[in-house]
């Protein structure tokens, strides 16, 4: 379905009304669009569009405190040019996000292939594989700050027993291991994002298309290239680009783990920009997350033009044509970039034909030193022997796949029952000896607040999706079905609103929320976090409002119902999937947010369980039982909603990956 942005032309004819003209500038449907956006605009004015205004204006001044200093031009830009320290986490984000995202890529790529192999048992395997990409965030740096730590965590003495090192290793403490640590953390936790969406585009692929290219004696790797591939691209696009803007944005991971140490081989710029923020230093926090703005608007404009043709229904050539002024400048800073890759895949053709040549000739040698003769029983045994190596391999490779995604689930749960005896003297390392409650029962007691953050957090993750899943549903309706001017271009600004970069805003909106008396406050964590899911929670409502025939709505009309009563009596009864995907990812997105809670909340009575967690793995002596007691508890609900809501967060997830290709 279309997304109808009406292109009038203002006449002046004898007679018209205003409200006619109205119409004949703004579209026929202007009114009832503007009414269903109505909400989602001040919601994304006010914690979006706003803070952004101001956090430019910031980047010109030399602001030390929640007043805005004086303006001092282009200094805070130059001084930070000049900066090697900032340099520096320019240079670790790059390693840290093509590093991550290209491992991310190979590894989901080979998972999806594996799991699209299985006859037996796919979705228990596939459910086990996605496991990590539920968890949240605070728990996977928990999780793994607890498994890498030389002298409490596991993977040391694991590396002892199989004989493969001799003294523990300080995998996040020595300077040269801790930036690869950090990625293998990312690829772990980034796994089940590239392998579910590819996963969905393999099984759109034609299976017709591989039966004709193996009666033409086409090998394996022929039909992966020529078939597989050429069917995923617009998956592979869409999802290499999410992911690089995610990662490159990234915070919470990296900043629980190692706090941009050892010596600041893993400052990311977002943490560069928080620790200049909290040293008061606002100018120059906004100059440094400003200065990745222009990068960020490349990939942004390249995604939202194969977004924007999933979501309307044409293709991506369609979409190029219709891009407008917006879309034109996209695509010229964009056309470098396109040119250098269209040269790095010509490359890789050549290289890949002349290594496929060299195949063929060792393999035609091979069959002329030890020939079959036209032995018909010898070609099938081959064939059979050759098929028993094939899945023994892919039987290996996803075993240690899935203990490689499993094993730290099994640390978190063995350790939260141990005693801290087990724990500080390292006996029965594997499996807890007694088993005992002590853990929980010290984190739920008098000493703690976690009984406190949960509630926090419940209340947080109920009252959030419920505002962004109605505002969500109305918005995305008016862009959709309803015709009106200027509905294309609203429909990409709200891509730029989701993949904004958070340490962007955060310093903006701090001073807001203060001067609106909205930090150490749940109302303003419940404005904040209903915004920013507002975005993606709108457009995978226009993907599903763009698949519901529109003949439908025009029934309604000649019924006589008008485009209130359409909308909650047809349209909305049809999207109960969509509005539950929408509900259940709000929940698990509010459930486990630290940025902004870390920002704006600081009284410990008021903090949720992420930046209650947070605080407690902040130093050197930490509270390994207690720490997976809590991580345990708070990775329990988030486990049980994806259970129950699993169908439909995929369904969610991969909402227009197949779809988008068609263009």
């Amino acid at each position: 379905m279309e997304v109808t942005g009406a292109k009038p032309i203002a006449v002046s004819k004898p007679g018209l009304t205003f409200g006619k003209r109205l119409k004949l500038i703004l579209g026929p449907d202007w009114k009832e669009a503007y009414l269903f956006l109505l909400p989602a605009v001040a919601l994304l004015g006010l914690v979006v569009a706003y803070p952004f205004a101001n956090a430019f204006y910031l980047g010109f001044t030399r602001t030390t405190s929640l007043q805005t200093g004086p303006w001092v031009g282009l200094l805070n830009y130059e001084l930070l040019y000049k900066d090697r320290f900032f340099w520096d986490s320019v240079r670790i984000t790059a390693t840290y996000t093509f590093s991550a995202v290209f491992f991310k890529f190979v590894v989901g790529m080979t998972a999806a292939l594996l799991l699209h192999r299985l006859k037996r048992f796919a979705t228990i395997f596939t459910g086990l594989v996605l496991l990590p990409w539920i968890m949240p965030e605070v728990v996977r740096a928990i999780t793994w700050k607890g498994l890498l730590d030389p002298i409490y965590g596991m993977v040391s003495p694991l590396l002892k027993d199989l004989g493969l090192i001799d003294q523990s290793i300080p995998f996040l403490g020595d300077p040269k291991l801790a930036l690869p640590s950090v990625i293998m953390v990312n690829l772990w936790a980034g796994i089940p994002f590239f392998t579910i969406l590819l996963l969905a585009g393999l099984k759109a692929i034609d299976q017709e298309l591989y039966e004709a290219a193996a009666i033409d004696g086409a090998s394996a790797w022929r039909k992966f290239l020529h078939i597989t591939l050429p069917g995923l691209k617009y998956v592979i696009i869409v999802e290499t680009l999410l992911s690089t803007i995610w990662t490159f944005n990234g915070f919470t991971q990296v900043f629980l783990l190692t706090g941009g140490g050892p010596v600041g081989s893993t400052k990311i710029y977002s943490i560069f920009a928080i620790e200049a923020a909290r040293g008061f230093r606002m100018g120059t926090a906004v100059a440094a997350a400003m200065s990745m703005v222009p990068f960020l608007a490349i990939l942004i404009g390249i995604l939202g033009k194969y977004m924007m043709a999933s979501q309307t229904g044409r293709g991506v050539s369609s979409a190029e044509d219709e891009r407008g002024a917006v879309g034109t400048f996209f695509f010229i800073i964009a056309w470098p970039f396109r040119m250098i890759l269209h040269l790095l895949v010509e490359l890789f053709w050549v290289v890949n034909d002349i290594i496929e040549r060299i195949v063929e000739a060792i393999g035609a040698a091979f069959r002329r030193s030890f020939p079959h003769g036209d032995d018909a029983h010898a070609y099938t045994r081959a064939a059979r022997r050759s098929a028993m190596m094939v899945g023994i391999v892919a039987a290996i490779v996803l075993t240690v796949l899935l203990l490689f995604e499993l094993i730290p689930f099994y640390w978190v749960f063995i350790t939260s029952f141990k005693t801290n005896l087990q724990n500080t003297t390292f006996t029965s390392v594997y499996w807890p000896a007694p088993w005992t409650l002590e853990q929980y029962e010290h984190l739920l007691g008098p000493d703690r607040n976690f009984l406190v953050w949960y509630r926090n957090t419940f209340l947080v993750a109920i009252v959030t999706p419920l505002i962004s899943t109605i505002v969500a549903s109305m918005g995305a309706y008016g862009l959709v079905r309803l015709n009106w001017k200027g509905s294309r271009t609203f429909s990409g600004l709200i891509l730029v609103a989701y993949l904004m970069p958070g340490v962007l805003l955060v310093i903006s909106i701090f001073q807001i929320f203060a001067k609106l008396g909205l930090t150490n406050n749940l109302v303003g964590l419940m404005v904040a976090y209903s915004t920013f899911a507002l975005p993606f929670a709108m457009w995978l409502m226009m993907g599903y409002y763009a698949g519901i025939p529109r003949e439908l709505e025009d029934a309604g009309r000649i019924d006589g119902c008008n485009r209130v009563q359409v909308f909650f009596r047809i349209v909305l009864p049809l999207t109960k999937p969509a509005l539950m995907a929408v509900f259940l990812f709000g929940v698990t997105s509010a459930w486990h947010e630290y940025l902004f809670a870390y920002v704006l909340i600081t009284r410990e009575s008021l903090m949720t369980l992420p930046v209650g967690l947070g605080q407690m793995i902040i130093g050197d002596v930490l509270p390994w039982g207690e720490l997976t007691g809590a991580s345990f508890l708070m990775a329990v609900p988030v486990f049980l909603i994806y259970t129950a809501g699993q169908r439909f967060m995929v369904q969610g997830l991969t909402a227009g990956a197949v779809k988008g290709g068609a263009g």
